[in-house]
């Protein structure tokens, strides 16, 4: 159960191997090119990515780093304006400890003017160093590790240090300077404490020295007074860590390709973004998606320079030039036209299916033609031109999610771990044997969750684990791909691997259907005019949280309101306190609303509806209308929150569609449990969920193998809850 991480430095002995990997990216001119205007910003950016270490057998091979470098160039060329001359990549063989630092000093530093912006990004190991300056007995410096870099035979390692960074930064003539570090240890600053993991202590090289010397007789620095300035903080503009100075940080197989967690996130994140966000406020929105994702405990960092308020400037110190996108068109051949799919959620590409629709928008966000989906390989897809202007058909054209595709055939993927030993082949025969079950490798990653045997190794790591009491040793059961255990999964220790099968038949089915509701969430892309908003009953001005349908509200609302930083951390609250839900109605219609709650069990209540003698559509919400639940005075329960330990997904649903076939599904339950009003069980989950979808689904009854979500119609949003 050992979780994929990324940028792991190893110690290793053995042999320097010889092979230069062959970068996957071609090596990019940086030609002056004058800027439309001649007196706008000029943006430039390097960036660089590491897969292959093959000078060294101490560091691990990667296989996303590549895949982050072309994440950030898709955006800053078509989100940001920058043209593809002025960005400059480096990848493996390319990306030595000279070519680094040269192509830093001529792009970066001799190009850059007092007004420019500038954009350097590093994917790949990142290390830590003991530092004969730093005046500490242990005192750790965090370096980047070049495509070339060794351990030498006097213990350094030739590497870039932070100082180097900070000499780099110092040097450019603009403030307008943003760094990104998606490595291990790339929070800013010095530490004491031995970094997690480190065997030995390894040193900054001769060479790193060397050329830190020449820096400051550029800069006209003293050594004493660089020490003083560089522990003060950055000397320029912002740098945004994938994680602090002592975190590991993560990759991760996501649907057909690797890529950071951090810059994944982050560049999707900015894709989205829809108003005049704060960098602080982005990093926020993305931290709270990152620990929610990576396998290790990283929590992306901002340093900014002292004294300077560049937390209060947008990313890349830039206001995004163009509308937000799930998508841009990268090539157009006829009808044909090959995609780039950076701004989809990374929770819902499994379900961006073939048949998906996505809408042509220009500059002033309206739509101009139509783009089918036909194939897509990682973040790579072909469509078919159902419609569009002549104008608006060409590369750079952006596009927004317009109806989702979900397969009706989709699976739980579910690895089987080791720990099983002997019975590995008997647990993938009965998981095989339940409709909608995958069993896939281990080592392929992408799966939702691991059956496994708990080993008094598991043990150990879950005993600070919020569980009121841990399943025995020798018990089978879920874990989660982050190793959570799925709460209420484990027998006995004695039970056979067919009867643990059998026992988790029920268990597997609501954990699918929980997987296909997920797949609908649409927060972002929405287009309804829809709100939730999540308070200790009795006191609205008690906001525990809130979800909105971005695009839909930002008809009515500020971009500023729009955009509002969320805490990186799920909300908190104590059992047996009492919420309640705020869902607000601003279209020009009714809508057709329901709330559902899912426990860390994977079991789910309907929340509302919730009265079910009542004749009429017991699900529907009138124009401008809000909707509260439990409303006092009048529903006869309290949303109370209870114990164990745990998460709470709470997911609301608004459809300008009437809901028939859920409602009918509902009202069978409650008649079934002699329920007339109040919330209710769903015992069958999966059933509730595909009458949804049917619902939903826009298209004619036919043999078609998605449900077709149109998302002008459609609010699936979520806020998370833990109960501690």
């Amino acid at each position: 159960m050992t979780p994929i991480k990324r940028r792991q430095f190893l110690q290793f002995s053995g042999s320097v191997l010889a092979t230069i990997g062959m970068s996957l990216l071609p090596y990019q001119k940086s030609d002056r090119l004058a800027s439309a205007g001649g007196n706008k910003p000029r943006k430039l950016a390097l960036l660089v990515g590491i897969n292959h270490y093959n000078y060294s057998d101490r560091f691990v091979n990667l296989k996303g780093c590549i895949t982050d470098v072309e994440l950030q160039r898709q955006l800053l060329i078509h989100r940001y304006g920058f043209h593809p001359q002025d960005i400059l990549t480096l990848t493996n063989a390319q990306a030595t400890r000279q070519a680094i630092i040269k192509s830093f000093e001529e792009h970066l530093i001799a190009q850059a003017k007092p007004a420019d912006v500038v954009v350097f990004h590093f994917s790949g190991h990142g290390i830590r160093l003991t530092d004969s300056d730093c005046g500490a007995v242990n005192c750790f410096t965090s370096t980047l590790v070049p495509g070339d870099s060794q351990v030498n035979f006097d213990g350094s390692v030739s590497s870039i240090t932070q100082d180097t960074l900070w000499l780099l930064m110092a040097t450019l003539k603009t403030e307008n300077v943003t760094l990104v570090l998606d490595t291990n240890y790339a929070g800013w600053g010095r530490d004491e404490t031995l970094p997690a993991g480190a065997a030995v202590q390894l040193q900054v090289s001769a060479e790193e020295k060397a050329y830190q010397q020449q820096c400051l007789a550029r800069l006209g620095l003293s050594p004493a007074e660089f020490i003083h300035r560089s522990q003060a903080g950055i000397p320029k503009g912002v740098v945004i860590a994938a994680g602090g100075n002592n975190q590991l940080s993560a990759e991760l197989p996501f649907s057909n390709f690797h890529a950071g967690v951090f810059t994944y996130l982050m560049t999707q994140h900015l894709w989205q973004q829809t108003g005049k966000e704060r960098v602080e406020s982005a990093l926020a929105n993305i931290t709270r998606s990152v620990v929610q994702l990576s396998t290790t405990d990283q929590v992306p960092q901002l340093a900014v320079k002292p004294n300077y308020p560049n937390q209060e400037q947008p990313t890349y110190f830039l206001e995004p030039q163009t509308p937000p996108a799930e998508a841009v068109i990268t090539k157009v051949e006829g009808k044909q036209v090959e995609l780039w799919l950076g701004g989809l959620q990374p929770k819902i590409l499994s379900a961006f299916a073939e048949g998906s629709l996505l809408a042509i928008i220009d500059q002033a966000n309206q739509e101009q033609g139509l783009v089918q989906l036909e194939s897509r390989q990682g973040l790579v897809g072909k469509g078919k031109v159902l419609a569009a202007s002549p104008h608006a058909l060409q590369p750079g054209a952006l596009l927004q999610e317009r109806v989702r595709g979900i397969p009706k055939n989709l699976t739980l993927r579910i690895a089987i771990d080791p720990s099983l030993g002997k019975d590995q082949t008997r647990a993938k025969q009965a998981l095989q044997g339940i409709k909608g079950i995958e069993v896939l490798s281990l080592q392929l990653g992408e799966v939702d969750y691991l059956l496994s045997r708990m080993t008094a190794q598991h043990r150990q790591e879950l005993v600070s684990s919020p569980e009121a009491t841990l399943p025995p040793v020798g018990s089978i059961g879920l874990f989660s791909p982050k190793q959570k255990l799925v709460p209420d999964s484990f027998g006995a220790p004695e039970e056979t691997i067919q009867d643990a099968v059998i026992r988790l038949r029920a268990k597997l089915k609501s954990l699918l259907a929980v997987r296909l509701v997920k797949l609908a969430l649409n927060s972002n892309s929405s287009r309804l005019q829809v709100a939730t908003t999540l308070t200790l009953e009795g006191d609205e001005q008690a906001v525990i949280d809130e979800a909105v349908a971005i695009r839909g509200m930002n008809r009515n609302l500020t971009q500023n309101q729009a955009t509002s930083a969320r805490l990186y951390n799920t909300p908190t609250i104590r059992p047996g306190q009492h919420v309640q839900f705020h869902f607000t109605n601003n279209e020009s219609c009714e809508l057709y609303c329901s709330i559902l709650v899912i426990g860390s069990s994977a079991e789910m209540v309907v929340l509302f509806p919730n009265q079910w003698t009542a004749v009429e559509d017991i699900m529907r919400v009138e124009a401008q209308q809000t909707l509260r639940v439990p409303e006092v005075g009048k529903d006869n329960f309290h949303f109370v929150t209870q114990g164990p330990p745990g998460v709470l997904e709470l997911l609301i649903i608004a459809s300008s569609k009437p809901l028939r076939n859920t409602l009918q599904a509902l009202r069978r339950i409650a008649s079934s449990q002699g329920t007339r009003s109040g919330p209710i069980a769903a015992q069958e989950p999966e059933d509730i969920i595909g009458s949804l979808l049917d619902d939903l689904d826009t298209q004619e009854r036919g043999n078609s193998s998605i449900h077709r979500l149109d998302l002008t119609q459609l609010a699936v949003m979520s806020i998370s809850l833990e109960v501690v």
